[in-house]
């Protein structure tokens, strides 16, 4: 390696560039530091030409031209991917990316006739021709500039309560299912036959009438693989091993009487509902993992919304040659549907 430019790899020096990049972009969304007029940038412009590609490839993908809902989202989108990639550039995130370096060194090797050079040599004259203009390397580029606005230094660390109130404002997400514990006396068809619906009913009168322990009533069931108590099921989980309808209804059951016969795919039941919990939030505790995560990636989502909104502001926007409000919308992250 190039002597004079073995300091450029140091370990210390990339920490510190880290650190400007981090508090370049800090500067964004900093209410204390004023607003960077646009005209000091160049402006962003999407196109007549870009947008008819957008809808041409939008069609291809989908079978249909995209709605003008969904046009706006795109050229939004547009708009947010050149504001990343400038930005980016600006707080130099290419220098010494490994793998920005590695797909400047595999183009070059791909169009030089000159074999045995270095990839330093390499690298420097793929800059020099301008390669580094590359989509593979704008969207490397466009990342590490979304990581760099989701992250605030200054922001304290999350606290239980911030944990908890996570927890109940999601509890759609974490919520365990009611779920249901029961007994049951089963009557198989095969060993029943005919005789199945009528031997159900006698047994029922049976065990209402003499007011039979459960334990004693269990003794007349028939054989079943899953035994005769089945515990904590959730209404999906007994769906699946005994069928929609007669899920649904063992859970209008309420606990202390016998139901009358339930038809399953494998015969017919009395259930004795022994207990009936309803849905409820899990303790913090044994979800704690998951919620640190999904509370991590809000704050950090709504610090990337807040950084791209300080960033539209500092960029004049022209589609089609006017400026249009609409591409200020935050872009979509997931993919577009007709």
């Amino acid at each position: 390696m190039n002597k004079p430019l073995r300091w450029l790899r140091h370990p210390v020096l990339h920490f510190v560039l880290i650190g400007v990049a981090l508090y370049g972009a800090s500067l964004l969304w900093s209410p204390s530091v004023p607003e960077q007029p646009p005209a000091q940038r160049e402006p962003v412009v999407i196109s007549a030409a870009r947008i008819e590609t957008m809808q041409a490839d939008f069609t291809q993908r989908w079978g249909t031209r995209p709605t003008p809902e969904q046009l706006s989202a795109l050229i939004a989108q547009a708009v947010d991917e050149e504001l990343l990639y400038r930005e980016a550039r600006l707080l130099a995130l290419d220098f010494e990316d490994s793998s920005v370096r590695r797909r400047l060194v595999e183009k070059m090797r791909a169009v030089s006739d000159r074999p045995g050079r270095s990839p330093d040599e390499l690298v420097r004259e793929a800059h020099a021709l301008g390669l580094d203009d590359d989509i593979v390397i704008r969207r490397l580029l466009m990342e590490k500039m979304r990581l760099v606005l989701a992250q605030d230094p200054m922001a304290p660390p999350l606290t239980e309560t911030d944990l908890r109130d996570y927890l109940h404002r999601h509890r759609d997400r974490f919520e365990q299912p009611a779920e249901l514990t029961f007994s049951h006396i089963f009557l198989s068809k095969s060993a029943h036959g005919a005789d199945l619906e009528g031997d159900a009913q006698t047994m029922l009168t049976q065990l209402r009438a003499r007011s039979t322990p459960l334990s004693v009533a269990l003794e007349w069931s028939d054989p079943f693989l899953l035994g005769q108590q089945i515990r904590a099921y959730s209404q999906n989980r007994l769906t699946a091993r005994f069928g929609k309808s007669f899920a649904e209804q063992v859970f209008t059951l309420q606990p202390g009487n016998w139901s009358p016969p339930i038809a399953s795919p494998y015969g017919l039941h009395l259930v004795w509902v022994e207990e009936k919990t309803a849905p409820r939030l899990p303790d913090l505790a044994t979800v704690w993992r998951q919620v640190a995560e999904g509370a991590q990636k809000a704050r950090a989502d709504a610090q990337l919304a807040q950084g791209m909104t300080a960033l539209r502001k500092r960029y004049e926007i022209r589609i089609d040659g006017r400026t249009d409000p609409s591409a200020r919308a935050t872009a979509l992250t997931s993919p577009l549907r007709p």
